[in-house]
């Protein structure tokens, strides 16, 4: 016997209508699922690495830009200007230069300067014509964070009095502590070392 079927690509039919051969909805409903659980995990996916990024800003680069080469140049700076400041006076202008210095200064040491120069260093200065000029000649950031700072300073100190005025120069080093408070570094201890 022979047979006369023919394969073709052509859908089956059932008389005058073309048989569906292709999945059942059913499968196409998994499919659905499937492409919801995908972007689902996506959007998971980027929240994640969002908060991350976040996480990494403000855990690691913030303080790292906050005690960075700027902020330790600027801390350095307030500490060259801080040391001068309150290193530096004479008896025309010392109300002036007191307050120069305290503006420099912060906390229990603010404190501790202020009772010292209205006790020492203004009677001395106006008593015996006491000026003080300072220098500061070698600087040096020992130790660094976002709101704290240590900078090492060599100074020279030169002093004239009304006994003695044939200048003296002293030379020191002192270890200043600083606090930055609303975005300026302030001294907040003078350690001669």
């Amino acid at each position: 016997m022979t047979s006369d079927l023919m394969l073709t690509d052509t859908p089956a039919t059932a008389g005058d209508h073309a048989v569906d051969t292709s999945p059942i909805p059913a499968a196409r409903g998994i499919g659905g699922v499937r492409v919801r659980l995908g972007a689902v995990l996506m959007g998971l996916a980027v929240l994640a690495s969002t908060s991350l990024a976040v996480g990494l800003y403000v855990l690691q680069y913030r303080p790292d830009a906050q005690s960075g080469a700027a902020a330790a140049d600027a801390a350095r700076e307030a500490a060259v200007a801080g040391s001068t400041a309150l290193l530096s006076y004479a008896p025309d202008t010392l109300d002036a230069d007191l307050t120069t210095a305290k503006s420099h200064l912060t906390g229990d040491f603010l404190t501790y300067y202020t009772q010292f120069a209205d006790e020492v260093v203004a009677p001395a200065a106006r008593e015996k014509s006491v000026k003080t000029t300072a220098e500061v000649v070698r600087s040096a950031v020992s130790d660094l964070a976002p709101d704290s700072a240590k900078v090492l300073i060599f100074t020279n100190q030169t002093t004239t009095s009304s006994e003695k005025p044939d200048p003296t120069t002293t030379a020191s080093s002192v270890l200043v502590s600083l606090t930055k408070e609303h975005g300026t570094w302030l001294i907040s201890s003078f350690d001669p070392v």
